[in-house]
């Protein structure tokens, strides 16, 4: 995260790969995204644990069809639509084309769950949605 950029990036791989033990919400532009992450590090969220998904980069790491990133982009990402369904990535991919952001905090637990939920709640979401090790739950 530089000092220009207050929205920390997911580490690697470069290839954004379904999370784990986090909760993810499409909020509607960087003004929101940025209180949010206000609102989450007041509430005791490491900032350094709380990533954002952002612009033409993001899009090339979120990669719907795995085609910027070879061969093994490509099986990967046809192994997730398998199991996750065909539209997901893409609908992430047009959600920042269109100047939105992807929030991604972590929700080890039911209290940090419910603590991170309602916090994204108030910044007007599209979509929430638990990733936890081997499920997932919309909630929005």
């Amino acid at each position: 995260m530089s000092n220009d950029d207050p929205f920390a990036e997911p580490p690697g791989p470069d290839l954004l790969p379904e999370p784990k033990h986090r909760l993810v919400a499409r909020l509607p532009d960087p003004d929101k995204a940025a209180s949010a992450l206000a609102d989450l590090a007041s509430a005791g969220f490491p900032a350094d644990e709380v990533f954002v998904i952002k612009g033409d980069e993001g899009i090339r790491r979120i990669d719907p069809a795995g085609v910027h990133h070879g061969l093994k982009g490509r099986v990967v990402r046809a192994a997730e639509k398998l199991a996750l369904g065909p539209e997901l990535f893409e609908e992430d991919a047009a959600h920042l084309k269109a100047g939105g952001v992807i929030v991604s905090v972590p929700a080890r637990d039911p209290d940090e769950r419910e603590r991170a939920e309602n916090i994204l709640r108030v910044h007007d979401p599209s979509r929430m949605r638990y990733w936890g090790s081997l499920a997932h739950e919309d909630i929005i």
